[in-house]
């Protein structure tokens, strides 16, 4: 297939007459001067007319990225409560959640479910 100079492909003859039917069927109706000069007064206003939808998206936009910013990048205060009763409610989660023992305790009832190959894993990898 040869390539016309601005690279498209050059169109055989049933090609070509496909394409020329179309524009002929789809070619808008001829307009009067009145008809084009109301049109093209019409496109310009709306064209000129102030985007007040953008200042609104971007508003919107800008705020929702603060609210992100401050609730992620803002440290939390801690648990709810205030002074001792706070540091007391962290300690007690810290020491819930963290605590070695309940973590071996957890480890050793789990165990006890494993079949007797997995539990010689657990034993010799997992400290368990």
């Amino acid at each position: 297939m040869t390539r016309n100079d601005d690279g498209r492909p050059r169109l055989g003859r049933e090609e070509q007459a496909f394409v020329e039917r179309l524009g002929t069927h789809y070619a808008p109706t001829p307009r009067t001067p009145a008809e084009r000069v109301a049109f093209d007064e019409a496109l310009s206003a709306r064209v000129e007319r102030p985007r007040r939808g953008r200042l609104l998206v971007a508003t919107a936009a800008a705020a929702a990225a603060a609210a992100l910013f401050w609730f992620v990048a803002v440290p939390s205060s801690g648990p709810p409560g205030n002074g001792a009763a706070g540091a007391v409610a962290a300690r007690w989660e810290t020491e819930l959640f963290l605590s070695s023992d309940l973590s071996a305790a957890a480890a050793r009832d789990e165990g006890a479910m494993l079949p007797e190959e997995y539990q010689a894993i657990a034993l010799a990898f997992l400290d368990g």
